[in-house]
């Protein structure tokens, strides 16, 4: 094969491989809520990366998934505690590794128990949403996360926001 076919070659092929595992394994996830900053995320589904500070796209708790008339949704939160990260609580700060939020309160009140815990057991993880509203790992009701129930992770991209997109289809 003469050296100049493989300067189209080699980089069609891997061209090709990478729009494989695009397709593959990769999908795009648009955050509906305000819970994380952005309004979407590049996700993969192979390998997956769970560590904190990644974005992760998660099953939701059999108790939530009722909640929405059988639609597939996710939480998409950022993983901020793996198994052994330690937990505490005081008051109404909820705290993973060096990361704390506060517990939303109404009158006075939290809106929902906060979890009790103080490491990450194993095979979980634990999230947060960057917004105070975030139904996150602070509440009983999320909690720690399976592992096993994390669906897809990735990073954040510029991608319009939907209420954008909504406005200019009118």
């Amino acid at each position: 094969m003469r050296r100049s076919n493989l300067l189209w070659i080699v980089p069609s092929l891997a061209f090709c491989a990478v729009g494989y595992y695009g397709l593959a394994f990769g999908r795009l996830t648009l955050n509906a809520s305000d819970s994380l900053q952005g309004n979407a995320y590049a996700m993969v589904t192979w390998p997956l990366d769970i560590r904190p500070g990644t974005i992760a796209a998660i099953k939701l708790p059999e108790v939530l998934r009722d909640k929405f008339d059988g639609h597939e949704l996710y939480l998409t939160k950022r993983i901020v505690g793996i198994a052994g990260d330690p937990v505490s609580v005081k008051g109404n700060t909820f705290c993973v590794n060096d990361s704390c939020v506060e517990g939303q309160l109404k009158d006075g009140k939290l809106v929902s128990p906060l979890w009790q815990g103080d490491v990450v057991p194993d095979g979980m993880i634990a999230v947060f949403g960057d917004s105070a509203d975030s139904l996150d790992s602070r509440y009983a009701v999320i909690g720690p996360r399976p592992v096993d129930d994390v669906i897809a992770t990735g990073i954040e991209i510029v991608f319009p926001h939907w209420t954008e997109l909504a406005e200019r289809w009118k």
